[in-house]
């Protein structure tokens, strides 16, 4: 008796009437109540019924009215309890005694309970009607169930859809419980105008509906579209007596015709108030005369233990969100989660945090609203199951969503990012990307750009513990070049910017390698290619490379090598190329190759030339005859050649002599490892050939060219006559026969004294070459005087063995 007054005073202090007053979405308030339960075999403190897990015989149930200034509760209140083993019990159901609305009562439990209906008769109840009508109807056990299941799944319905606080994941699962009860299958976007929702969901909840047009401006009897999609749940659920129509069956169950005669039976719905209560909303419209008005309110008590969960992979959680954390667990032991209370997350150190959790649905996931309080750190789950504590299998990780404040594409991969090359694969850093989410690229400085989806992978997975890169795919086939960001959105849905760059396509080399001969310094080299004005800079091993301009075409570049001398002969460099905007150099291997001495040739002696009619200077060679020289060479091989061509800008016909070649007035022989002989004909080079010979030894480079001399083709006089004197002049007329006669432009008897001549040579008939040549010269100074000639294009007399 003591332990019934002390629960009594412990219910009656918790009066609310301060509480603000109940607000139902549809109908009217009927009531607000605190039901509870103590334990009987355990002294705490009461819990709400509606969390009850199990009721067990002997637990007391706890009623009391909450009422406001000067309400009155009229009328009166009892419990029908549907025992779990109704044979052990001997009945189906157990009405427990009909108690005065106005004031705190209590029952005691008599039997293990499955379902508890809450009966409000605001006239009163008749509990005798109540048995005996209740022994003879088979369904109504069957019936209470059910309702107790629907009203539950109407209650979270409402409830989630009524709070502006709700996630959307939340509000889906709890449509998923409610039309899963009817076989339903809907989707809402929680973003969408309230009655743009409810159309949806209504229109697949009673196919008559289909018609409805959410801009008319007619009422409909069950809503209007002005009212909000929580309060349209609301009003459908009281739409009639026996509740809402889903499809023509009945939602919920005939309790008016089956157990009070000459009565209404309404169903109510409950919404959670302050300190664990219950306020109860139903229709409160007028009844028939002579008939009693009953609402009824359920809930279904499942009767077992704890569930058996344990935390899956994916269980990193971002601070400060709502986040769904996934679990594994038996079907069993899923169904009744969310009648978990006072859910907690314990940290390794330090006390436990309260935190709200919320089930979503059959998707083994509990939404966790990480507030401020919860700091970064691992933790342990844990809830209470009735009065007891029970902790889930597995650890939380929670973290802070990370700021990007460094993140950057790797060097390499900002390297691979070239305009209209297609699909590249490349790679974030800096920062932890585990609750990343969606990413996308956008140009900028282009007001007509827009966001493109870039697909990514995280290298665990979303929410899987810390992931410092993640990997994505550009597609730049159809990025020009130019700046651009990435935008990196997390679970918060907050995007971060990342700039990047689509680059252009780098340089083409197309004449590597640059051959060295071994021992050489430097080597200036003639870069060709493509889009070579995008070469910064380049480097090689042992040496170091200048780069000159660039030609206006942008594919000829000026390159100076300068090495170090003791590279061997067979050694390969590579050459690294700085590109502009890209980080990582280009590596063109082989561009460098050192190969053996570059030959020398060091001496050359001349035969001396024939006795010439016209006078050679120092340096001159005979042009239009044969030659032989003899050549010292370092490094000559077996391959060598000797080159011979005239100097200058633009190469004139060039001989090569092979080692062994002998062809006619061509020879070329060795004599020595370091000596050669060859004969050749000048004729093949033109007057006034500055004649250089030089030593090819194949990919080993050739030696620096040797200047043999000038070819000069001077006439060749055999007869010098003089005849009498000139008739029309003063001097004489003078005969000369030779070759090469044409190359005289002037004669005359001294350097400072020669006359143009006015003739050109003729050939003499059936004589080879032989010319003869007619000039007109002053008279002689003195006998024997040596004859004088000027050649074409000199400007100054030769002289010659001819005399007067």
């Amino acid at each position: 008796m003591l332990r019934v007054s002390l629960l009594l005073a412990c219910c009656l202090g918790h009066v609310a009437a301060s509480s603000p007053p109940t607000v139902c979405p549809a109908g009217s308030p009927i009531g607000d109540i605190d039901l509870r339960v103590a334990s009987a075999s355990i002294k705490v403190e009461p819990l709400p019924l509606r969390t009850i897990n199990r009721l067990e015989e002997g637990d007391i149930l706890l009623y009391k009215p909450l009422t406001r200034g000067g309400e009155k509760r009229t009328g009166e209140v009892l419990l029908v309890l549907v025992p779990v083993n109704k044979g052990a019990a001997g009945e189906k159901l157990i009405v427990l005694e009909p108690k005065p609305a106005a004031k705190p009562q209590q029952w005691k439990v008599p039997v293990r309970t499955a379902v508890v209906a809450y009966v409000y008769g605001p006239s009163g109840l008749s509990s005798k009607k109540v048995r005996s009508f209740l022994t003879r109807d088979d369904d109504l056990v069957t019936q209470l169930a059910d309702y107790a299941e629907k009203t539950a799944q109407t209650e979270a319905l409402i409830a989630a859809l009524a709070s502006p606080d709700t996630s959307a994941a939340a509000v889906q699962s709890a449509l998923q419980g409610f039309s899963g009860q009817y076989g339903l299958n809907v989707h809402l976007d929680k973003t969408a105008p309230s009655d743009q929702q409810a159309l949806a969901m209504f229109r697949a909840l009673n196919p008559q509906m289909a018609s409805y047009d959410p801009i008319t401006p007619q009422r409909s009897r069950q809503f209007s579209q002005t009212a909000s999609l929580a309060t349209s749940v609301a009003a459908l659920f009281f739409g009639s007596p026996v509740g809402l129509a889903a499809g023509g069956t009945a939602m919920l169950m005939e309790v008016r015709s089956l157990v009070f005669p000459n009565a209404e039976f309404r169903s109510s719905f409950g919404q959670s108030i302050s300190d664990d209560g219950v306020g109860l909303c139903g229709r409160r419209d007028g009844v028939s005369a002579h008939t009693k008005l009953a609402y009824l309110w359920a809930m279904r008590v499942p009767n077992i233990g704890p569930p058996r969960l344990e935390i899956e992979k994916g269980s990193s959680l971002p601070s400060g969100l709502k986040s769904p954390l996934p679990f594994s667990a038996a079907d069993s032991d899923w169904k009744y989660v969310q009648r978990a209370r006072n859910w907690m997350m314990i940290p390794e150190a330090g006390k436990p945090v309260p935190v709200s959790v919320v089930k979503l649905g059959e998707s083994r996931n509990l939404e966790l609203d990480i507030g401020p309080a919860v700091k970064a750190g691992t933790y342990t789950l844990a809830a209470n199951w009735d009065w007891n504590k029970f902790t889930i299998k597995g650890e939380v990780v929670v973290r802070p969503l990370s700021e990007f404040g460094s993140a950057r594409l790797t060097a390499s991969s900002q390297d691979l990012l070239v305009a209209k090359t297609g699909k590249v694969p490349v790679t974030l850093k800096g920062g932890d990307f585990e609750f990343v989410t969606k990413i996308e690229v956008l140009k900028l400085d282009d007001r007509f750009a827009t966001p493109a989806s870039v697909p990514f992978i995280l290298p665990k997975g979303l929410r899987e513990g810390p992931q410092d890169h993640v990997d994505m795919q550009l597609n730049t086939i159809d990025m020009d070049t130019g700046s651009y960001k990435l935008s990196i959105s997390q679970l918060d849905g907050k995007p971060h910017a990342v700039n990047i760059k689509i680059l252009a396509a780098p340089p083409e080399l197309n004449n590597f390698p640059v051959v060295l001969n071994e021992g050489a310094l430097q080597a200036n080299f003639a870069l060709t290619g493509e889009r070579l004005d995008l070469l910064n800079r380049m480097e090689v091993a042992h040496g170091s490379a200048e780069l000159g301009e660039v030609s206006a075409d942008r594919k000829q570049r000026k390159l100076t090598l300068r090495m170090k001398g003791d590279l061997d002969a067979g050694t390969s460099l590579a050459v690294k190329a700085f590109i502009q905007d890209r980080s990582e150099p280009l590596t063109f291997a082989d561009a460098v190759r050192i190969v053996g001495p570059r030959p020398q040739i060091t001496e050359v002696a001349l035969s001396a030339p024939p006795d010439q009619d016209v006078q050679l200077q120092i340096g001159e060679l005979p042009g239009g005859g044969y030659l032989s020289a003899m050549m010292r060479v370092q490094h000559l091989q077996s391959n060598s050649t000797v080159e011979l061509s005239c100097d200058g800008p633009e190469p004139v016909r060039s001989l090569v002599l092979h080692l062994g070649e002998r062809s006619g007035p061509l020879n070329l022989q060795q004599l020595a490892p370091d000596q050669i002989f060859l004969s050749f004909d000048t004729s093949a080079w033109p007057n006034g050939c500055p004649l250089q010979a030089t030593i090819v030894n194949g990919s080993e480079g050739k030696s620096q060219s040797y200047k043999l001399g000038r070819l000069v083709r001077v006439p060749k006089i055999e007869k010098f006559e003089i005849g009498g004197p000139d008739e029309t002049k003063d001097g004489v007329t003078a005969n000369l026969t030779g070759e090469n006669l044409e190359m005289i432009e002037k004669v005359g008897w001294s350097e400072d004294q020669v006359e143009a001549i006015a003739d050109l040579p003729l050939p003499i008939p059936g004589d080879g070459q032989r010319q003869k040549l007619q000039v007109h010269l002053p008279a002689p100074p003195a006998s024997h005087a040596p004859l004088y000639v000027m050649l074409r294009s000199e400007t100054k007399p030769r002289i010659t063995k001819s005399r007067s």
